[in-house]
């Protein structure tokens, strides 16, 4: 959907909006799980989120098990959270929902942290040349600045050239934390590129292709090898939650940042409220 009226045109009202989940989780069922009959048909129940058989009677709640069950918010509102979600370049904070779908803050923050789950990593490693870094999140007290600073949250990053990304909250950057999350999310024999730090070295034992640049020589690039993409997305990201939520607790930061990865990972797709709607059932 490329505007507001393409959505308000596709999702008038409550009952498209229950159809089109029940069309994704049902869509291929052509017989009743309970009385069998082939090819029935189910009808919306009045007034109620379910379908029924229409041989036996049977009902289907397309709601149960996805972010919307038990939900007592009207879905066309939910629907169209899903759509700011996905036109927003930086994210939506839960104050701006709280104004655009007319409900109270615990709600508006409950919706969008339900719709956040939506966008958690994949499972697909990353692939090519790939580049790894790691940097620091958040907190303002004064005092030592960089590595070793108070009230931060040390997160990681891979980044494919040109591709997907992904960034994990870490306890710190340690090779025992770090190596488990690069060995999971970096096909084996990717060109990995880092920076400098030492404990990097070790990559080639694992199966990996590593190049590096010196940043404390003023290096930012070597034969091809660098780190800036991951960079430019640390800036990115850094700025989005700056300018869209101000502060982010470490307690779902990492919420946050699936999102941030999310919108990235399907930027060039034609339609990321489409990638978010598959995903709910």
């Amino acid at each position: 959907m490329n505007n507001i009226t393409e959505f308000l045109q596709r999702f008038p009202n409550n009952e498209v909006c229950l159809e089109t989940i029940f069309n994704k989780k049902y869509g291929e069922m052509s017989d009743c799980p309970k009385c069998k009959t082939k090819g029935v048909k189910f009808y919306k129940v009045k007034n109620r989120q379910c379908y029924e058989c229409g041989k036996c009677g049977h009902q289907l709640y397309p709601l149960a098990g996805t972010i919307m069950h038990g939900t007592t918010t009207d879905l066309t509102k939910w629907f169209y959270a899903i759509y700011l979600f996905s036109t927003s370049k930086n994210g939506i904070s839960s104050n701006e929902l709280k104004r655009q779908l007319g409900v109270t803050y615990k709600c508006a923050w409950r919706i969008g942290h339900k719709i956040r789950e939506l966008m958690e990593l994949d499972e697909i490693p990353l692939s090519g040349d790939v580049e790894l870094d790691e940097s620091l999140i958040g907190g303002s007290a004064p005092g030592k600045r960089g590595w070793g600073a108070d009230n931060k949250t040390c997160i990681f990053g891979m980044m494919e050239r040109g591709g997907r990304g992904k960034i994990v909250v870490v306890p710190n950057r340690t090779r025992e934390v770090l190596y488990p999350i690069i060995l999971k999310n970096v096909e084996k024999g990717a060109t990995v590129h880092t920076d400098e730090f030492r404990v990097y070295k070790s990559l080639p034992q694992f199966g990996y292709k590593h190049r590096n640049v010196v940043h404390s020589r003023r290096q930012w690039i070597r034969n091809g090898s660098h780190i800036n993409s991951i960079e430019g997305y640390w800036s990115n990201l850094k700025k989005s939650i700056l300018g869209t939520h101000t502060f982010v607790t470490p307690r779902h930061l990492q919420k946050y940042l699936n999102e941030f990865s999310f919108r990235h990972n399907h930027r060039k797709e034609g339609d990321v409220f489409e990638s978010i709607i598959e995903r709910i059932v």
